[in-house]
Formats: C-alpha cells, sequence, structure tokens
C-alpha cells in the first residue's frame, strides 16, 4: 500500500482567532503623518511620497515590481488596510512565506498563544540588537473569522509535518508555504511552535479574513530576553 499523500488538507472554521499586530503598525497610515506635518499641504505631500513605495498601494494600482495585483488583496471591507498590509508585504520570511512580496495572516486560536508567538519575534529582535531590556511594547489585537475548505493540516505528527515546525528553521515550512500558494489552496493549520497546545492558522489567500475587529492594545515587558510580563493596556 502507497503512503497517504502529504500533507492532508481539510476544512477549517474559526472565529474570533487573534492577532497581534505591533501599535505603529495597527493604526491609520494618514494619522500617523499627520503628526509630521505642519500643514494640509505637507501631509498631502507625505501621504503620497509613503504610497510611492508602499506595497499595498502598488499593488492595488497593479504596479507592483513582482506582480503582486488587485486579485491578492480584498476591497469595501472592515479593515481591508490591515488585511492588505499582511499579504502585501513578505519582510524577511515567515513560517510558511518566504523572503518577498507575499505575505500572509498569521493568527492563533488563542491570546495567549499569539503573544508567545510575537513574543518570540521580538526577543530574536532584541538579541540581534543587544537590547536585553524593553517595557511596554504595545500591541494592537485584532480578531478575524477564518473559514475555509483547503487548509493543510499539520497536527498530524508526520515526519514533513515535524519537518516544517523545526523551531530554528522555516525552510521546509516556506517550501510548503510556497507550494500551497501556487496551487491556491487556503492555508495552513498547525501546532504553535512557541506554546504547547496552542493552535496557530497561517491563511494565504487574503478573502478566506473575514469579520476583521480591531480590539485593544497589549503591553509586553522583556527583561532579560525573556518576555517578563503582558497586560492590557487601560
Amino acid at each position: 500500500m502507497s503512503p497517504a499523500p502529504w500533507p492532508a488538507f481539510g476544512p477549517v472554521a474559526y472565529d474570533d482567532t487573534r492577532r497581534l499586530i505591533p501599535g505603529r503598525w495597527a493604526e491609520d497610515a494618514e494619522s500617523a503623518l499627520s503628526d509630521l506635518a505642519d500643514t494640509d499641504d505637507e501631509l498631502t505631500d507625505l501621504i503620497r511620497l509613503s504610497g510611492a513605495t508602499n506595497s499595498r498601494l502598488q499593488a492595488q494600482e497593479e504596479q507592483h515590481p513582482a506582480g503582486l495585483g488587485r486579485t491578492d488583496l480584498v476591497f469595501g471591507v472592515a479593515f481591508s488596510k490591515i488585511i492588505n498590509g499582511a499579504f502585501s508585504y513578505g519582510g524577511q520570511g515567515a513560517r510558511f512565506h518566504p523572503r518577498g512580496p507575499k505575505g500572509a495572516w498569521y493568527c492563533a486560536l488563542d491570546i495567549d498563544t499569539c503573544i508567545e508567538e510575537v513574543a518570540h519575534h521580538r526577543i530574536v529582535h532584541l538579541r540581534e540588537t543587544d537590547t536585553a531590556h524593553e517595557a511596554d511594547v504595545p500591541y494592537r489585537l485584532f480578531l478575524a473569522d477564518i473559514h475555509a475548505q483547503d487548509f493543510a493540516l499539520l497536527d498530524d505528527g508526520h515526519e514533513s509535518s515535524l519537518e516544517c515546525l523545526d523551531p530554528d528553521s522555516y525552510v521546509a515550512g516556506q517550501g510548503l508555504g510556497v507550494r500551497l500558494r501556487a496551487e491556491g489552496r487556503g492555508g495552513v493549520r498547525y501546532p504553535s511552535v512557541r506554546r504547547r497546545g496552542g493552535t496557530c492558522l497561517a491563511v494565504l489567500q487574503a478573502p478566506i479574513v473575514s469579520n476583521v475587529r480591531r480590539e485593544g492594545t497589549y503591553l509586553l515587558t522583556f527583561k532579560d530576553f525573556s518576555l517578563e510580563s503582558f497586560v492590557a493596556a487601560p
């Protein structure tokens, strides 16, 4: 008997998933730029300058240098800028998307897992900058409903699944993510690598992210390159 194909696929249906976004990216961009401008004309110039190199805006206008287009984004829904920002900026890459123009929407099913995941990445940054202590780092919480039919399910203990969950390497996971996106799959459900018992989702198609709501802010404090505490901001 031949082995079962990997990965296994199945439906996901989760309401109120949690995603934490650094505070500076979670607010309206024009409001942030207005703090730098003294007049309306200066604000207009700043907005245009920002837009000229903004991956999300380039994609909306079909001008993205790597081919990211309107079909990769969502329009006419609440917090579309927040959703599109996740998919139009891949940064240095993450577990299921490589470095490049296309990102993904990563979220967790509970707040504790969400915090452990973002804290890990913040600690990596702190080590790179040799900053052992940092207090009251703001993260804004967003809730979203994720419903789809074709997610890769990596909680099966399969050897290839475990390779994608390597705590020190994204190579296998990124390879899977590239394959799934090319096939038009919805994303990945996987056990949290940073919190035992937690479950995370990596959504690869923007329209799957629905009913997004902005909630409160959490303040994370780090000491000796570890998460010391987190509190909901008053």
